[in-house]
Protein backbone atom coordinates (compact mmCIF):
# COMPACT_ATOMS: atom_id res chain seq x y z
CA UNK A 1 0.00 0.00 0.00
CA UNK A 2 1.40 3.38 -0.77
CA UNK A 3 0.33 6.47 1.44
CA UNK A 4 0.85 10.41 1.30
CA UNK A 5 0.44 12.52 4.24
CA UNK A 6 0.23 16.44 4.09
CA UNK A 7 1.12 18.19 7.70
CA UNK A 8 -0.71 20.72 9.42
CA UNK A 9 -0.86 23.61 7.25
CA UNK A 10 -0.28 26.84 8.65
CA UNK A 11 -1.75 28.57 5.12
CA UNK A 12 -5.01 29.04 6.24
CA UNK A 13 -7.36 31.71 5.05
CA UNK A 14 -10.97 32.68 6.90
CA UNK A 15 -14.83 32.85 5.34
CA UNK A 16 -17.52 33.85 7.50
CA UNK A 17 -21.10 32.67 6.21
CA UNK A 18 -23.62 35.26 5.96
CA UNK A 19 -26.18 33.09 6.60
CA UNK A 20 -25.00 31.60 9.63
CA UNK A 21 -23.93 35.18 10.92
CA UNK A 22 -27.23 36.49 10.05
CA UNK A 23 -29.06 34.02 12.26
CA UNK A 24 -26.42 34.35 15.11
CA UNK A 25 -27.02 38.07 15.34
CA UNK A 26 -31.15 37.62 15.29
CA UNK A 27 -30.66 35.14 18.11
CA UNK A 28 -28.48 37.28 20.10
CA UNK A 29 -30.87 40.35 19.21
CA UNK A 30 -34.05 38.37 20.37
CA UNK A 31 -32.35 37.17 23.69
CA UNK A 32 -31.13 40.97 24.49
CA UNK A 33 -34.96 42.17 23.77
CA UNK A 34 -36.24 39.57 25.99
CA UNK A 35 -33.65 40.25 28.67
CA UNK A 36 -34.44 44.34 28.59
CA UNK A 37 -38.07 43.27 28.65
CA UNK A 38 -38.28 40.65 31.61
CA UNK A 39 -35.22 41.53 33.17
CA UNK A 40 -34.23 37.35 33.92
CA UNK A 41 -31.12 36.02 34.83
CA UNK A 42 -31.52 33.41 32.73
CA UNK A 43 -31.58 35.58 29.25
CA UNK A 44 -28.51 37.59 31.40
CA UNK A 45 -26.66 34.35 31.21
CA UNK A 46 -27.64 33.48 28.07
CA UNK A 47 -26.15 36.52 26.28
CA UNK A 48 -22.96 36.05 28.10
CA UNK A 49 -22.90 32.31 26.61
CA UNK A 50 -23.79 34.08 23.14
CA UNK A 51 -20.90 36.62 23.36
CA UNK A 52 -18.40 33.61 24.71
CA UNK A 53 -19.16 31.10 21.70
CA UNK A 54 -18.45 33.06 19.13
CA UNK A 55 -14.52 33.56 19.90
CA UNK A 56 -13.94 30.08 21.74
CA UNK A 57 -15.98 28.25 18.64
CA UNK A 58 -13.31 30.45 16.29
CA UNK A 59 -10.35 29.50 18.38
CA UNK A 60 -11.28 25.94 18.32
CA UNK A 61 -11.71 26.01 14.38
CA UNK A 62 -8.37 28.05 14.21
CA UNK A 63 -6.24 25.31 16.64
CA UNK A 64 -8.35 22.16 14.89
CA UNK A 65 -6.43 23.57 11.55
CA UNK A 66 -3.42 23.10 12.69
CA UNK A 67 -3.83 19.59 14.27
CA UNK A 68 -5.41 17.55 11.17
CA UNK A 69 -3.52 15.67 8.93
CA UNK A 70 -5.16 13.59 5.53
CA UNK A 71 -4.06 10.82 3.83
CA UNK A 72 -5.17 8.91 0.85
CA UNK A 73 -4.51 5.01 0.41
CA UNK A 74 -4.97 3.19 -2.57
CA UNK A 75 -4.98 -1.04 -1.61
CA UNK A 76 -3.37 -1.66 -5.67
CA UNK A 77 -1.06 0.14 -7.14
CA UNK A 78 -1.73 -1.43 -10.71
CA UNK A 79 -5.60 -2.68 -11.41
CA UNK A 80 -7.27 -3.71 -14.80
CA UNK A 81 -10.09 -2.04 -16.70
CA UNK A 82 -13.17 -1.97 -14.45
CA UNK A 83 -11.15 -4.09 -11.63
CA UNK A 84 -12.30 -2.27 -8.28
CA UNK A 85 -9.99 -0.98 -6.46
CA UNK A 86 -10.40 0.63 -2.03
CA UNK A 87 -9.53 4.06 -2.00
CA UNK A 88 -9.37 5.48 1.43
CA UNK A 89 -9.31 8.32 2.70
CA UNK A 90 -7.87 8.58 6.40
CA UNK A 91 -8.29 11.68 8.31
CA UNK A 92 -6.17 12.02 11.65
CA UNK A 93 -6.84 14.72 14.55
CA UNK A 94 -4.22 15.34 17.23
CA UNK A 95 -5.93 17.91 19.31
CA UNK A 96 -9.33 17.60 21.33
CA UNK A 97 -10.91 19.92 19.63
CA UNK A 98 -13.65 18.45 16.86
CA UNK A 99 -15.65 19.73 13.48
CA UNK A 100 -19.17 18.66 12.57
CA UNK A 101 -18.57 19.97 8.85
CA UNK A 102 -15.72 19.55 6.62
CA UNK A 103 -15.59 20.14 3.56
CA UNK A 104 -12.55 18.22 1.28
CA UNK A 105 -12.37 18.83 -2.38
CA UNK A 106 -11.07 15.50 -4.07
CA UNK A 107 -9.64 15.75 -7.70
CA UNK A 108 -9.70 12.57 -9.52
CA UNK A 109 -7.93 12.84 -12.86
CA UNK A 110 -6.09 10.62 -15.70
CA UNK A 111 -2.98 12.23 -16.44
CA UNK A 112 -2.45 10.18 -19.23
CA UNK A 113 -5.61 11.51 -21.09
CA UNK A 114 -5.26 14.60 -19.38
CA UNK A 115 -8.75 14.52 -17.75
CA UNK A 116 -10.14 15.69 -14.27
CA UNK A 117 -13.27 16.02 -12.40
CA UNK A 118 -13.71 17.75 -8.99
CA UNK A 119 -15.51 16.06 -6.20
CA UNK A 120 -16.42 16.72 -2.55
CA UNK A 121 -16.60 14.63 0.39
CA UNK A 122 -18.03 16.52 3.01
CA UNK A 123 -17.00 14.57 6.56
CA UNK A 124 -17.15 15.15 10.02
CA UNK A 125 -13.81 15.23 12.54
CA UNK A 126 -13.73 13.64 15.74
CA UNK A 127 -12.05 14.97 18.35
CA UNK A 128 -8.16 13.10 19.01
CA UNK A 129 -8.17 10.45 16.50
CA UNK A 130 -8.16 9.06 13.42
CA UNK A 131 -11.34 8.12 11.08
CA UNK A 132 -10.94 6.26 8.17
CA UNK A 133 -13.68 7.10 5.02
CA UNK A 134 -13.26 3.86 1.99
CA UNK A 135 -14.60 4.21 -1.52
CA UNK A 136 -14.64 1.42 -3.85
CA UNK A 137 -13.86 2.76 -7.28
CA UNK A 138 -13.44 1.12 -10.75
CA UNK A 139 -12.51 2.61 -13.81
CA UNK A 140 -12.67 1.63 -17.94
CA UNK A 141 -9.85 4.00 -19.28
CA UNK A 142 -5.83 3.34 -18.93
CA UNK A 143 -3.82 5.71 -17.84
CA UNK A 144 -2.52 6.76 -14.68
CA UNK A 145 -5.50 7.84 -12.19
CA UNK A 146 -4.39 10.29 -9.57
CA UNK A 147 -6.50 11.22 -6.34
CA UNK A 148 -5.70 14.65 -5.33
CA UNK A 149 -6.52 16.85 -2.35
CA UNK A 150 -5.33 20.79 -2.32
CA UNK A 151 -7.78 22.34 0.12
CA UNK A 152 -9.67 21.22 2.94
CA UNK A 153 -12.53 23.74 4.75
CA UNK A 154 -13.11 23.02 8.14
CA UNK A 155 -16.62 25.09 9.90
CA UNK A 156 -16.40 26.33 13.19
CA UNK A 157 -19.27 24.52 15.45
CA UNK A 158 -21.56 27.51 15.00
CA UNK A 159 -20.90 27.45 11.38
CA UNK A 160 -20.21 30.74 10.81
CA UNK A 161 -16.59 30.57 10.53
CA UNK A 162 -15.01 28.59 8.00
CA UNK A 163 -11.23 27.44 8.01
CA UNK A 164 -9.44 27.07 4.45
CA UNK A 165 -6.52 25.34 4.85
CA UNK A 166 -4.20 24.55 1.52
CA UNK A 167 -2.91 21.04 1.75
CA UNK A 168 -0.81 18.48 -0.46
CA UNK A 169 -2.32 14.99 -0.51
CA UNK A 170 -1.93 12.91 -3.32
CA UNK A 171 -1.98 8.97 -4.61
CA UNK A 172 -2.06 6.97 -7.85
CA UNK A 173 -2.45 4.28 -9.03
CA UNK A 174 -2.03 2.63 -12.88
CA UNK A 175 -5.28 1.06 -14.96
CA UNK A 176 -3.25 -1.59 -17.16
CA UNK A 177 -4.37 -3.56 -20.40
CA UNK A 178 -5.19 -6.94 -19.38
CA UNK A 179 -2.37 -9.65 -21.00
CA UNK A 180 -2.63 -12.19 -19.24
CA UNK A 181 -4.26 -14.43 -21.84
CA UNK A 182 -1.54 -13.44 -24.93
CA UNK A 183 -1.99 -16.01 -27.76
CA UNK A 184 0.91 -17.77 -29.10
CA UNK A 185 3.04 -15.84 -30.77
CA UNK A 186 5.99 -15.96 -33.55
CA UNK A 187 7.43 -14.13 -35.85
CA UNK A 188 6.99 -15.01 -39.37
CA UNK A 189 10.66 -16.76 -41.21
CA UNK A 190 11.20 -13.59 -42.91
CA UNK A 191 11.30 -11.37 -40.12
CA UNK A 192 12.90 -13.97 -37.72
CA UNK A 193 15.77 -12.15 -36.54
CA UNK A 194 15.18 -8.87 -39.31
CA UNK A 195 14.02 -6.64 -36.18
CA UNK A 196 16.74 -7.75 -33.83
CA UNK A 197 19.20 -4.88 -32.32
CA UNK A 198 22.06 -5.59 -34.85
CA UNK A 199 25.33 -3.55 -35.80
CA UNK A 200 25.48 -1.21 -38.83
CA UNK A 201 27.95 -1.64 -41.91
CA UNK A 202 27.95 1.91 -41.58
CA UNK A 203 31.16 3.47 -40.20
CA UNK A 204 31.32 5.49 -36.69
CA UNK A 205 28.28 3.39 -35.51
CA UNK A 206 28.78 1.32 -32.30
CA UNK A 207 25.70 -0.94 -31.17
CA UNK A 208 25.95 -0.74 -27.59
CA UNK A 209 24.53 1.78 -24.94
CA UNK A 210 26.39 3.86 -22.36
CA UNK A 211 26.03 2.30 -18.73
CA UNK A 212 28.57 3.79 -16.71
CA UNK A 213 31.72 6.68 -16.78
CA UNK A 214 34.66 5.50 -15.06
CA UNK A 215 38.40 5.83 -15.31
CA UNK A 216 40.68 5.07 -18.45
CA UNK A 217 42.89 1.99 -17.88
CA UNK A 218 45.04 0.45 -20.56
CA UNK A 219 43.56 -1.81 -23.19
CA UNK A 220 40.39 0.64 -23.19
CA UNK A 221 39.76 1.62 -27.05
CA UNK A 222 40.27 5.43 -28.07
CA UNK A 223 36.99 5.76 -29.09
CA UNK A 224 35.27 5.23 -26.27
CA UNK A 225 37.16 7.87 -24.50
CA UNK A 226 34.85 10.33 -22.94
CA UNK A 227 37.08 13.96 -24.32
CA UNK A 228 34.45 16.23 -22.88
CA UNK A 229 34.73 15.07 -19.33
CA UNK A 230 38.15 14.10 -19.38
CA UNK A 231 39.44 17.60 -20.43
CA UNK A 232 37.92 19.01 -17.23
CA UNK A 233 39.77 16.37 -14.79
CA UNK A 234 43.06 15.43 -14.35
CA UNK A 235 42.66 12.07 -16.19
CA UNK A 236 41.11 10.38 -18.33
CA UNK A 237 37.87 9.06 -18.74
CA UNK A 238 35.88 6.70 -21.08
CA UNK A 239 32.51 5.62 -21.48
CA UNK A 240 31.47 2.33 -20.37
CA UNK A 241 29.36 -0.06 -23.05
CA UNK A 242 26.94 -2.66 -23.19
CA UNK A 243 26.58 -4.50 -26.24
CA UNK A 244 22.93 -5.10 -26.86
CA UNK A 245 23.60 -6.53 -30.86
CA UNK A 246 21.27 -9.24 -31.26
CA UNK A 247 19.55 -9.53 -27.78
CA UNK A 248 16.50 -7.53 -28.16
CA UNK A 249 13.49 -7.00 -30.58
CA UNK A 250 13.24 -3.10 -30.81
CA UNK A 251 9.41 -2.73 -30.60
CA UNK A 252 8.33 0.74 -31.55
CA UNK A 253 4.31 1.86 -30.10
CA UNK A 254 3.25 4.42 -32.77
CA UNK A 255 0.31 5.85 -30.27
CA UNK A 256 -2.26 7.70 -32.38
CA UNK A 257 -3.34 11.25 -30.65
CA UNK A 258 -7.29 9.67 -30.55
CA UNK A 259 -8.26 8.61 -27.09
CA UNK A 260 -10.04 5.33 -28.63
CA UNK A 261 -7.42 4.33 -30.88
CA UNK A 262 -4.55 5.18 -28.26
CA UNK A 263 -6.72 2.30 -25.89
CA UNK A 264 -7.22 -0.10 -28.77
CA UNK A 265 -3.41 0.21 -29.45
CA UNK A 266 -1.91 -0.44 -26.07
CA UNK A 267 -4.46 -3.19 -25.17
CA UNK A 268 -3.73 -5.53 -28.53
CA UNK A 269 -0.47 -4.33 -28.67
CA UNK A 270 0.41 -5.60 -25.09
CA UNK A 271 -1.39 -8.97 -25.64
CA UNK A 272 1.13 -9.15 -28.57
CA UNK A 273 4.06 -7.76 -26.32
CA UNK A 274 3.01 -10.99 -23.83
CA UNK A 275 2.75 -13.39 -26.54
CA UNK A 276 6.50 -12.49 -27.51
CA UNK A 277 7.51 -12.36 -23.77
CA UNK A 278 6.01 -16.34 -23.28
CA UNK A 279 7.98 -17.38 -26.91
CA UNK A 280 10.77 -16.46 -24.63
CA UNK A 281 11.62 -13.26 -27.06
CA UNK A 282 13.47 -10.28 -25.27
CA UNK A 283 11.96 -6.67 -26.42
CA UNK A 284 13.19 -3.53 -26.23
CA UNK A 285 10.14 -0.83 -26.05
CA UNK A 286 10.27 2.08 -27.38
CA UNK A 287 7.46 4.85 -26.93
CA UNK A 288 7.86 8.81 -28.22
CA UNK A 289 8.28 11.59 -25.37
CA UNK A 290 7.98 14.97 -26.96
CA UNK A 291 9.21 16.20 -23.83
CA UNK A 292 12.81 15.33 -24.28
CA UNK A 293 12.48 14.86 -28.17
CA UNK A 294 13.77 11.27 -28.34
CA UNK A 295 11.98 7.65 -27.77
CA UNK A 296 11.73 6.36 -24.00
CA UNK A 297 13.41 2.79 -24.20
CA UNK A 298 12.25 0.37 -21.72
CA UNK A 299 13.79 -3.47 -21.69
CA UNK A 300 11.28 -6.25 -21.04
CA UNK A 301 12.36 -9.79 -20.48
CA UNK A 302 9.00 -10.61 -18.16
CA UNK A 303 5.58 -9.32 -17.57
CA UNK A 304 7.08 -7.48 -14.47
CA UNK A 305 9.16 -5.66 -16.62
CA UNK A 306 5.92 -5.19 -19.13
CA UNK A 307 3.94 -3.95 -16.21
CA UNK A 308 6.78 -1.36 -15.40
CA UNK A 309 7.09 -0.05 -18.78
CA UNK A 310 3.68 0.25 -18.80
CA UNK A 311 2.95 2.47 -15.78
CA UNK A 312 5.99 4.60 -17.20
CA UNK A 313 4.00 5.12 -20.43
CA UNK A 314 1.02 6.05 -18.95
CA UNK A 315 2.70 8.18 -16.46
CA UNK A 316 3.49 11.21 -19.54
CA UNK A 317 0.43 12.64 -21.53
CA UNK A 318 -0.60 10.97 -24.44
CA UNK A 319 -0.14 14.48 -26.31
CA UNK A 320 3.37 14.08 -25.50
CA UNK A 321 3.85 10.35 -26.67
CA UNK A 322 1.98 11.09 -30.27
CA UNK A 323 3.78 12.02 -33.23
CA UNK A 324 3.87 12.03 -36.60
CA UNK A 325 7.05 11.33 -38.46
CA UNK A 326 8.63 8.41 -36.18
CA UNK A 327 10.75 6.61 -39.06
CA UNK A 328 12.26 9.55 -39.64
CA UNK A 329 13.42 9.96 -35.78
CA UNK A 330 13.81 6.36 -35.54
CA UNK A 331 16.69 6.99 -37.83
CA UNK A 332 18.35 9.61 -36.49
CA UNK A 333 18.10 8.11 -32.86
CA UNK A 334 18.98 4.56 -33.69
CA UNK A 335 21.10 4.90 -37.18
CA UNK A 336 22.43 1.08 -35.83
CA UNK A 337 18.90 -0.46 -36.45
CA UNK A 338 18.65 -2.27 -40.04
CA UNK A 339 15.10 -2.64 -39.24
CA UNK A 340 12.70 -2.52 -36.21
CA UNK A 341 9.08 -3.93 -35.28
CA UNK A 342 6.33 -1.33 -35.25
CA UNK A 343 2.74 -1.51 -33.54
CA UNK A 344 0.57 1.10 -35.47
CA UNK A 345 -3.07 1.78 -36.35
CA UNK A 346 -4.12 1.32 -39.90
CA UNK A 347 -7.85 1.55 -40.92
CA UNK A 348 -8.94 1.65 -37.69
CA UNK A 349 -7.28 -1.52 -37.42
CA UNK A 350 -4.12 -2.50 -34.69
CA UNK A 351 -1.22 -4.27 -36.73
CA UNK A 352 2.42 -5.38 -35.89
CA UNK A 353 4.53 -4.38 -39.22
CA UNK A 354 8.26 -4.72 -40.01
CA UNK A 355 9.38 -1.06 -40.93
CA UNK A 356 13.19 -0.70 -42.56
CA UNK A 357 15.46 1.53 -40.89
CA UNK A 358 16.75 4.82 -43.06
Amino acid sequence: MNVNVTTGNPKKKIKISALHLAAFVLLYIVNLLLFLALRGYFFLLTGMILTLLVPCSFYAAWRLADSVEGTITVTHKTVRPQEPVCVIVSITNRSFFCALHSTWKLFIGNSFFQTEEEQKLLLSIPPRGTKRFPMTVSVTDLGRITFSCKEYVLADLLGIFRICVGCSIEECFFVLPEYSEAPQFSLPEAYAGAAELTESTRKGNDHSEVSDIRAYVPGDRPRDIHWKLSARGQELMVKERVSLSGSEHVLLLDLPGDKTMAQKLLTEGCLQIAGMLQARMSVRLLVWNQRLYTFDACSCGDTDELEAALCEILSTDLSSRSCSGLQHYMANCYPQLQSYLCITTQDDTIQMEICTNG
